[in-house]
């Protein structure tokens, strides 16, 4: 239950992303492709987070501007990345920060990550990925995420 907390916790602290693209570029990924494709699309897709809610309350304005442009890139061998994007809070920190393993389970409802993170899929069109994840202390974090262009 605590690494579950854990990676709750870190996917909700690192994917506070804004990026510098303009979110007018059209989606090349069909409407009714299936749910794989949509979030890794054919090679793979990279994801800012746009919101974060704390209980339905909006949050996102309390991550740190560094970490407000980090990415989650999503790839069709079912692995992912964490990427500290264009600002980085450490200098020194390294541009990939975390990588592992992703899948769809639940008739594609749960998006989990490394076998053990579970979250709820509550939309995911080519353009919009939106999940939940219930903490140990029964807070609901729910995280909009963005795509971009690669």
């Amino acid at each position: 239950m605590k690494t579950l907390q854990n990676y709750a916790y870190l996917l909700v602290m690192v994917l506070f992303l804004v990026n510098c693209k303009t979110a007018s570029e059209p989606d090349p990924t069909p409407v009714n492709a299936p749910k794989p494709q949509l979030i890794a699309g054919t090679l793979n897709k990279s994801w800012l987070v746009t919101s974060i809610k704390l209980d339905g309350v909006e949050v996102i304005n309390q991550t740190k501007p560094c970490a407000k442009d980090d990415l989650l890139v999503f790839s069709a061998d079912k692995t992912y990345e964490r990427n500290e994007g264009a600002t980085k809070c450490q200098t020194k920190d390294a541009q990939v920060y975390e990588k592992g393993t992703w899948e769809l389970a639940t008739n594609d409802t749960e998006l989990i990550l490394n076998k053990t993170a579970r979250f709820k899929l509550l939309e995911i069109t080519g353009s919009t990925l939106r999940y939940s994840v219930v903490s140990v202390f029964g807070e609901t974090r729910e995280l909009t995420l963005q795509a971009q262009s690669n």
